[in-house]
């Protein structure tokens, strides 16, 4: 049998080489290619079509849960592997949603992690301990007014890309939308969010977990 060809998208060089010397040392996977870029990974594996996806949830401009539902929804043969420094409830619930077949923290160690990319490319599911363990609270947490879910995925793009400091301009030569239409997706997310400037988007975006909070 052909060895099944894995694409990493991981913008943390040094994990993205040791997910790279792990997979060479697996004789029945191969690496098929690597971005640091949510979108122009998401792009590639749809031209590419690998047999299997490594994605980092954080990641530049199309966070790595956003890449794994467009990408299922183009090519759901293809068998994700998300992974996550924090999986807080809401993260893990819409990496479920997406119908990502495992779920790891990247604390879990690459034993674990050779586990799960086993398990995936056996076309089973792999949940890490932390996940599973908190499955009871996803089946009782509702979901709610101004929640992440009421935004449709162009406006999660556009709220994550407003969280990372971009202009609306700069979002609509990003996107190849014109400047109105950015700056009217960007008053549906306010609306849907209940928020009223910038600051409000981008705190909405670090408790969503679509960015990281500035150190300070």
């Amino acid at each position: 049998m052909a060895a099944q060809k894995v694409f990493i998208i991981e913008d943390d060089t040094l994990l993205c080489d040791l997910l790279c010397d792990l997979i060479d040392a697996e004789r029945d996977l191969e690496i098929l290619g690597t971005s640091g870029d949510g979108a122009e990974g998401l792009e590639r594996c749809l031209a590419e079509q690998p047999d299997i996806l490594i994605t980092d949830v954080k990641l530049p401009g199309l966070n790595g849960i956003e890449v794994v539902q467009r990408l299922k929804q183009g090519r759901p043969e293809i068998k994700t592997l998300v992974l996550s420094g924090i999986l807080n409830l809401g993260s893990i619930k819409r990496v479920l949603l997406t119908k990502a077949d495992g779920i790891l923290e990247k604390s879990a160690g690459l034993d674990e992690m050779r586990k799960a990319l086993q398990a995936v490319a056996a076309g089973n599911c792999y949940y890490s301990a932390d996940v599973i363990k908190r499955m009871p609270e996803l089946l009782m947490a509702g979901e709610h007014e101004g929640s992440l879910e009421s935004l449709t995925s162009r406006e999660r793009e556009i709220l994550q890309l407003i969280a990372e400091g971009h202009t609306t301009k700069e979002i609509a030569a990003k996107l190849e939308i014109s400047t109105r239409t950015a700056d009217v997706h960007r008053s549906h997310i306010m609306q849907k969010l209940s928020v009223h400037n910038v600051a409000g988007l981008t705190r909405a975006a670090i408790g969503f977990g679509l960015v990281d909070a500035p150190v300070v």
